[in-house]
């Protein structure tokens, strides 16, 4: 290797360098297309070695140490020119961030190494003009809950910020036909965005169907709005409230829960409405999992007995950006040795009810998990379970919850998932609610009965790489149309997409419409009917689950988790209780014995 006489450093301007016998200049590249409004950039190293041999080699590197570029002097040239290419940022500019009629390209700093020379810090960064730009004009508007309900932004009604606005416009270019135009509200609920006049034919502004799931479109807007010129203002979106407050509660778990492996299940209320709610969620163990502070992501603030408890404050969908806005606790359980395949963990959620909550009656939730052993991560569950493979249900049922699980099990962590879900023709696709997500995700509405859940830049790792955090879940639930005749069945699939790999079909839940014994309206357990429930003097409990020589607890709880009655040393498969002085209103019950809960579910007195 030939050994350079180096010399000092010197920066001969912005476009030179020389350090050596390295010297460098830049040559750049610009092309304007006025059919695509857009500029292309490129920037291009015209490095010489003075005294240069056969194998020299010439290295271009980032600032850490990546090499960006490599090439060898093969014919023994010297000088020995070297036509380099540079990274830069931004290739491509939109006419409408052109500024001062110059595009301006930029990439990270770097550095050029030939031998002992190296130039240091290379600030890569160049301007090139831009002729005949094509032209822009603002559509601009405000997005706000329109509360007093007479259209116009006044009184009570409330800003939305974070809100995004998007546009479709429709080109008669020779490039392309369309191209579209993105703005966010601000804490005011204004938005402003710049939309493409050149070639435009017309557009289309509109807000994602998402903020629709709790926002419906006031009467005075429009589901989209069209014009052919610009610029526009007072391009609104009023909206209104479903509620002003209804705080609901639910649970979801991370996956099927094995024996003696910890799963997270996470309680959550939220406020679909419009008014401040504060108080306290509850969730009441079964007594067969083990509860873990340290591991749990949002840990108990309190602990009384069986009973978790949290405090949430200020739940309302007019929080910045939220369009569901709820409280989430991470609760990190394990089953314990005594829990088997095919047994069930029953779980109760609690939420206060603030006065003025428009609906009480889903300020609880009682749910059951089944022990299972292996299984397919990415899978459907439906609630009520129903009974037997047909799944029947009582025709008085009045609504199904469906919960989609989904696993990385790749081996690189998935950017996006999307779950696609096609509800059956015999609910009521309008009645959808959505009950709780895993992470941040956004619903729209594909067709009239197709909904889709995109968890957008989801970062959800691989399972080999972190198990625990490699599943997700959405869950939702929708009521049955009304007067079902006896046989209706009802079918639901999702279809589960991690970024550009091909659906994950999941199973089909099935659920007939039957009247059949063994079905409980109530119940979470296909082990016990209740009838009648709602009830208003007796009910009876009958238990078709097969005890051998032992005796079953049965107990009730009120809605804040305080027993007001039980029952010791039951033998008999049949029971009835009286309501005593029992008030009107909603009750839990749980059967159980030494070895399992028998059966666990909701009790209506009226």
């Amino acid at each position: 290797m030939l050994v350079f006489a180096c010399f000092a450093s010197a920066r001969m301007s912005a476009q030179f360098y020389s350090q050596g016998d390295i010297s460098l200049s830049f040559v750049p590249m610009v092309n304007h297309d006025s059919t695509i409004c857009s500029t292309q950039g490129q920037l291009f190293y015209q490095i010489t070695v003075q005294n240069s041999f056969i194998g020299d080699t010439v290295k271009v590197k980032d600032m850490s140490g990546y090499l960006v570029y490599q090439d060898v002097n093969t014919t023994g040239m010297n000088p020995w020119n070297v036509f380099a290419p540079v990274m830069i940022a931004g290739g491509v500019i939109a006419d409408n961030n052109i500024s001062g009629g110059m595009a301006n390209f930029g990439g990270p700093s770097t550095k050029v190494i030939c031998g002992p020379d190296t130039i240091y810090n290379i600030n890569n960064y160049y301007s090139g003009p831009v002729t005949n730009p094509c032209h822009y004009g603002n559509v601009s508007g405000m997005v706000y809950v329109d509360q007093n309900g007479d259209c116009i932004f006044n009184g009570s009604d409330a800003p939305l910020n974070a809100v995004l606005v998007g546009s479709n416009v429709a080109l008669s270019s020779p490039s392309m036909s369309s191209t579209w135009g993105l703005a966010g509200t601000d804490m005011s609920g204004n938005y402003n965005m710049q939309l493409q006049e050149s070639w435009m034919t017309s557009y289309s502004v509109a807000i994602p169907s998402q903020y629709q799931f709790i926002f419906p479109l006031a009467s005075c807007t429009p589901v989209s709005y069209t014009y052919t010129t610009l610029p526009q203002a007072n391009v609104d979106f009023a909206l209104q409230c479903t509620s002003n407050m209804d705080v609901q509660c639910a649970a979801y778990s991370s996956g099927a829960v094995r024996p003696l492996l910890p799963f997270t299940l996470s309680p959550y209320v939220s406020n679909t409405g419009c008014s401040m709610a504060s108080g306290v969620i509850k969730l009441l163990l079964d007594p067969d999992v083990v509860y873990n502070a340290s591991l749990s992501s949002n840990p108990a603030t309190s602990v009384v007995g069986d009973t978790l408890m949290w405090n949430y404050s200020n739940l309302t969908n007019l929080s910045a950006g939220m369009y569901w806005n709820s409280f989430f606790a991470g609760v990190h359980l394990t089953p314990t040795a005594a829990v088997n395949i095919g047994d069930v963990l029953c779980f109760e959620v609690l939420a206060d009810a603030p006065a003025g909550d428009v609906d009480p009656v889903n300020n609880s939730y009682s749910f059951c998990l089944s022990v299972v052993n292996s299984y397919d991560p990415n899978m459907k569950e439906v609630s009520p379970k129903g009974v037997g493979t047909a799944g029947n249900i009582l025709p008085s049922t009045p609504d199904l919850t469906y919960t989609i699980h989904f696993q990385n099990t790749g081996n690189a962590a998935a950017i996006n998932v999307s779950v696609i879900d096609t509800l059956d023709a015999n609910v009521d696709a309008g009645s959808l609610e959505i009950l709780g997500a895993t992470h941040a995700m956004s619903p729209l509405w594909l067709a009239p009965n197709v909904v889709k859940f995109t968890f957008y830049s989801i970062m959800l790792p691989d399972s080999t790489t972190n198990e625990p955090l490699s599943h997700g879940a959405v869950s939702f639930k929708v009521n049955l149309n009304p007067a079902l005749p006896l046989g209706t069945e009802i079918k639901n699939t999702g279809y589960i997409y991690f970024d550009s790999n091909p659906a994950i079909v999941t199973n089909t839940t099935l659920n007939t419409i039957a009247v059949t014994t063994g079905i409980s309206e109530q119940t979470q357990s296909a082990s016990v009917t209740v009838y009648p429930n709602p009830f208003t003097d007796n009910t009876t409990f009958v238990i078709s689950d097969d005890l051998q020589n032992g005796t079953y607890t049965f107990e009730i709880t009120d809605v804040l988790g305080k027993k007001v009655n039980e029952i010791k040393n039951i033998s008999d498969k049949q029971f009835s209780i009286s309501r005593n002085d029992l008030q009107n209103g909603i009750y839990f019950y749980k059967i159980y014995s030494t070895e399992k809960i028998i059966g666990a579910g909701k009790l209506i007195i009226k």
